[in-house]
């Protein structure tokens, strides 16, 4: 508590020997995702999000924040960096809490969301699960999710376990992850984790995603996916939501070339989904891909979805919707973070498919 009491200035002073990350301010910590356009057939919604840093230590290829100016013209940043008010932040997540209507808040959708966790430490005398965590356990209304590749868990494991807070994994098959996620934890290491918050009480979710449809004398994608989904059906968590490699600008291969990173996945990227949302895989390969995670999950125990994907894929994969990542649970949206009703036209469409007969579920 020492640490806390010191003037702003000083403990940044002292962190900065401490912490490998630049310091800097920022204006405003809790945002929500602008979201699809309204006539998008693309299901998606204005989730909260928590950018408590900005950039990521880790070198994934496929990267969506190579490609954004601030990190375009600040290679430092975009490697992360942490805030120095961070008192701020702690301010606007305690007025949020304070909304009737049940929320997530998502902590990792700009970086990730654990790997500054030690850092958070040197700058404030706290990791920031210790600043967070108890502030979602005193209440029983929102639930709050770190996001993330890291396996920093040492911080999270000294605390009591909370249902109104989860741990997430985006994970991948072995492949992607020795080959395009460097200097992340590999998929092996981050399932250890998660394993580990699990059996100290604590909810976990997944995201399988982004799906590569690689293939090489080693190995193919069927072989590397189908040893991941084993491994998330093991653990059973609440949810897992499965998505495809995708990019928002071709200028994602120029991006990765500049910051050394590997440019070859993006040959695997042919058309626009229909919604004109994002590049894509080819559509038959897409729902071929979903098909086989969706085949392989154990299903009575693992609530599965889609991520950011339009309703044409839904329908192909025969998918009802159910929730996602980023919504607390179920079909039951709030009207503050809506953007489109995409999402509900999924759920017509897997109960009739305009013949009054129902859709196979795969």
């Amino acid at each position: 508590m020492a640490a806390l009491a010191l003037p702003v200035a000083s403990r940044m002073d002292a962190a900065r020997g401490q912490t490998p990350f630049p310091l800097a301010h920022r204006g405003q910590f809790i945002k929500q995702f602008s979201g699809p356009e309204a006539d998008s057939g693309v299901v998606c919604f204005k989730f909260w999000q928590l950018v408590h840093a900005s950039g990521c230590p880790y070198r994934c290829a496929y990267c969506f924040l190579q490609t954004t100016a601030f990190f375009r013209f600040n290679k430092t940043a975009l490697m992360g960096q942490i805030y120095s008010n961070w008192e701020q932040m702690l301010d606007e997540v305690k007025a949020w809490l304070a909304a009737p209507t049940p929320r997530m808040l998502i902590v990792g959708e700009l970086q990730d969301g654990l790997a500054f966790d030690s850092a958070y430490a040197a700058v404030s005398g706290k990791p920031l699960t210790h600043h967070l965590i108890p502030l979602f356990a005193a209440q029983n209304r929102h639930r709050l999710v770190f996001l993330t590749k890291s396996t920093l868990i040492s911080h999270a494991l000294k605390l009591e376990p909370t249902p109104q807070v989860v741990f997430s994994w985006s994970v991948n098959a072995e492949y992607v992850g020795k080959r395009w996620e460097q200097g992340a934890p590999l998929p092996s290491r981050r399932f250890a984790s998660a394993a580990k918050m699990q059996e100290a009480g604590w909810p976990i979710r997944f995201r399988l995603d982004p799906m590569i449809p690689y293939a090489d004398k080693s190995e193919n994608w069927q072989t590397g996916y189908a040893t991941a989904i084993d491994r998330i059906n093991s653990l059973a968590p609440e949810m897992v939501t499965i998505g495809a490699l995708r990019a928002s600008s071709m200028g994602l291969v120029t991006a990765a070339g500049k910051n050394d990173r590997p440019t070859d996945l993006f040959d695997y990227l042919s058309e626009k989904d229909p919604s004109g949302f994002k590049y894509r895989l080819p559509f038959n390969q897409q729902v071929e891909m979903y098909r086989f995670a969706l085949d392989r999950l154990d299903r009575t125990r693992i609530v599965p979805a889609l991520c950011k994907e339009d309703i044409s894929v839904w329908n192909a994969v025969g998918l009802k919707f159910n929730g996602c990542h980023c919504l607390l649970q179920g079909t039951n949206v709030p009207r503050e973070i809506v953007s489109t009703k995409s999402y509900a036209k999924i759920k017509l469409a897997e109960d009739t498919n305009g013949k009054g007969q129902r859709q196979t579920a795969f």
